[in-house]
């Protein structure tokens, strides 16, 4: 049954649903309990450890009665045998008016060729025909591969074709409220499988590797009957501070409001999450965002004290005040984010801040939500500050998003 449930779950991937090792082994463990006699505990079985997300329960279940279900066949009339059918081996049908004629044995081969060479079929001899049995098994597997290649319905395939689309929506232009509201609520959902990872690598992290050389030290002198008790290398995962640093002019503000919502649903991985603001002075909104909604409450990040929305950026100014007033609250366990498209308006860059404050925390990670063609062109000085960041990634779709939350996660 493992081929059987491998390939179903290699079919789950190719239609959208995101999978991992993990949760492939868990299904796998999970049917080897339950076995596969009751049908509707298998697919709750295998939708509880395989499916994360409401979205997917849609394709998981027109995939499952597909693969699990058999079509039905077109049942054959059964064919009476001929009353008489010639050739070798086969029997005669009774005379009416005579003795049963006996099928004369073909001649047997010279005695000193049986074991030189195989017998050969004669030229006449007819190739037996398959039976009856064989014929429907070869039919039903037919049917069932043609019925495997059959379309999904429309709305699983607009499940997965907006799934689709929505990793490859542009995230820096304004959108409608109702649509706003969706996307929103679609970062959570692609943010999911990667928590999912999060927790296992947890998880395995509280087990430990196994230990072999203290397994055999502690066994030798233990002197017990148990012959070995297993030790394990605990490797300690602690979790991580976050500070953003969000550039919110008008020309990044809607990816802001994105990674805001990103780290909003990402809080709980770490330890301390602070928010900052700037345009071209720092505003620290930690309190507002810690309970906000989405994208209900964007209006008081508007009216937000101290926070000129409509001023020109000055990413040197920022972080000379940054450099000034926050430095000493960094540690090794801090990830600093930075949100910005580096666009100076010809001011002074200070990057000798931004070295100083590398220095000071974990790792520095830069989100720019603009292509990477258009970096370093006209007012934009993204070479300066690249060289003081461990990470610069582009941050304009709803998949760099994703892959962002990954590099946070990874942290």
């Amino acid at each position: 049954m493992t081929p059987k449930l491998l390939t179903f779950i290699r079919l789950l991937r190719e239609h959208g649903v995101h999978l991992s090792v993990a949760e492939s082994l868990d299904a796998l463990r999970s049917v080897s309990r339950i076995g596969i006699q009751d049908r509707d505990l298998l697919r709750l079985a295998l939708r509880t450890t395989l499916i994360k997300s409401q979205a997917d329960f849609a394709t998981f279940d027109t995939l499952f009665e597909r693969f699990f279900t058999l079509p039905r066949r077109k049942r054959r009339r059964t064919r009476q045998p001929h009353t008489s059918r010639d050739g070798l081996g086969q029997r005669t049908a009774p005379q009416p008016n005579g003795p049963i004629s006996r099928p004369t044995q073909p001649p047997s081969p010279p005695s000193a060729l049986p074991q030189l060479a195989p017998e050969l079929p004669s030229p006449n001899a007819q190739e037996p025909s398959p039976s009856p049995e064989m014929e429907a098994l070869s039919e039903l597997e037919h049917a069932w591969c043609q019925h495997l290649e059959e379309p999904l319905p429309s709305e699983v395939l607009r499940t997965t074709q907006t799934d689709r689309h929505h990793a490859h929506v542009r995230i820096d232009r304004e959108f409608p409220p109702d649509e706003l509201t969706d996307l929103y609520r679609e970062v959570e959902r692609l943010v999911q499988p990667l928590l999912t990872r999060r927790a296992l690598r947890y998880r395995r992290a509280r087990q430990g590797r196994f230990d072999l050389r203290r397994t055999v030290l502690r066994s030798l002198r233990s002197g017990s009957e148990v012959p070995f008790a297993l030790s394990y290398r605990r490797r300690p995962l602690g979790k991580l501070r976050l500070v953003i640093l969000c550039d919110v002019s008008g020309s990044v503000w809607q990816v802001s409001t994105f990674l805001l919502k990103l780290v909003q649903t990402l809080q709980a991985e770490f330890t301390q999450v602070r928010s900052l603001l700037f345009v071209s002075s720092i505003v620290d909104v930690t309190s507002l965002f810690r309970h906000m909604r989405f994208p209900d409450d964007l209006d008081a990040l508007r009216h937000y004290p101290h926070l000129n929305l409509f001023g020109y950026s000055d990413f040197g100014r920022a972080f000379y005040q940054f450099y000034r007033d926050l430095l000493g609250d960094l540690t090794r366990d801090t990830v600093l984010v930075i949100l910005g498209d580096a666009r100076n308006n010809a001011f002074d860059p200070q990057e000798w801040t931004l070295e100083e404050i590398r220095q000071r925390c974990r790792r520095l990670i830069w989100l720019n939500p603009e292509p990477r063609q258009e970096w370093n062109q006209d007012d934009s000085v993204m070479e300066v500050y690249a060289p003081f960041c461990d990470t610069v990634l582009e941050c304009w779709t709803m998949e760099h998003l994703v892959q962002a939350a990954d590099v946070l996660l990874q942290a």
